[in-house]
Protein backbone atom coordinates (compact mmCIF):
# COMPACT_ATOMS: atom_id res chain seq x y z
CA UNK A 1 0.00 0.00 0.00
CA UNK A 2 2.90 2.81 0.65
CA UNK A 3 4.20 1.74 -2.73
CA UNK A 4 1.00 3.11 -4.45
CA UNK A 5 1.02 6.04 -2.14
CA UNK A 6 4.68 6.76 -3.03
CA UNK A 7 3.58 6.35 -6.80
CA UNK A 8 0.94 8.47 -6.51
CA UNK A 9 2.82 11.32 -4.45
CA UNK A 10 5.50 11.66 -7.28
CA UNK A 11 2.58 11.95 -10.11
CA UNK A 12 1.25 14.45 -8.94
CA UNK A 13 4.71 16.34 -7.99
CA UNK A 14 5.54 15.78 -11.40
CA UNK A 15 1.62 17.21 -12.64
CA UNK A 16 1.90 20.27 -10.34
CA UNK A 17 5.73 20.89 -11.13
CA UNK A 18 3.95 20.98 -15.04
CA UNK A 19 1.35 23.03 -14.32
CA UNK A 20 3.54 25.52 -12.34
CA UNK A 21 6.25 26.22 -15.48
CA UNK A 22 3.48 26.71 -18.23
CA UNK A 23 1.67 28.81 -15.96
CA UNK A 24 4.83 30.68 -14.75
CA UNK A 25 5.72 31.11 -18.83
CA UNK A 26 2.27 31.92 -19.82
CA UNK A 27 2.05 34.33 -17.00
CA UNK A 28 5.68 35.92 -18.40
CA UNK A 29 3.82 36.03 -22.02
CA UNK A 30 1.00 37.67 -21.72
CA UNK A 31 2.86 40.20 -19.13
CA UNK A 32 4.69 41.18 -22.47
CA UNK A 33 1.65 41.48 -24.46
CA UNK A 34 2.46 38.64 -26.70
CA UNK A 35 -0.50 37.43 -28.70
CA UNK A 36 -2.96 34.44 -26.91
CA UNK A 37 -1.99 31.93 -29.94
CA UNK A 38 2.01 32.34 -29.06
CA UNK A 39 0.95 32.23 -25.09
CA UNK A 40 -1.27 29.57 -25.40
CA UNK A 41 1.48 27.52 -27.04
CA UNK A 42 4.31 28.72 -25.48
CA UNK A 43 2.77 27.60 -21.84
CA UNK A 44 1.25 24.14 -23.97
CA UNK A 45 5.21 23.57 -24.69
CA UNK A 46 6.22 24.47 -20.99
CA UNK A 47 4.09 22.30 -19.63
CA UNK A 48 5.25 19.16 -22.00
CA UNK A 49 8.53 19.36 -21.39
CA UNK A 50 9.64 21.06 -18.28
CA UNK A 51 13.10 22.17 -18.09
CA UNK A 52 13.64 22.51 -22.01
CA UNK A 53 10.52 24.69 -22.10
CA UNK A 54 11.04 27.66 -19.86
CA UNK A 55 15.04 27.50 -20.99
CA UNK A 56 14.62 27.86 -24.75
CA UNK A 57 11.25 30.44 -23.62
CA UNK A 58 13.44 32.63 -21.69
CA UNK A 59 16.25 32.24 -24.69
CA UNK A 60 13.77 32.98 -27.56
CA UNK A 61 13.11 35.96 -25.06
CA UNK A 62 16.43 37.71 -25.30
CA UNK A 63 16.69 37.33 -28.79
CA UNK A 64 13.31 37.74 -30.24
CA UNK A 65 11.79 39.74 -27.50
Amino acid sequence: MSRMIAAYAAYISVLIIMVVSALWVMWDAWKNKKPWGEILAWGLFSGAFVILGPVLYVLWKKKFG
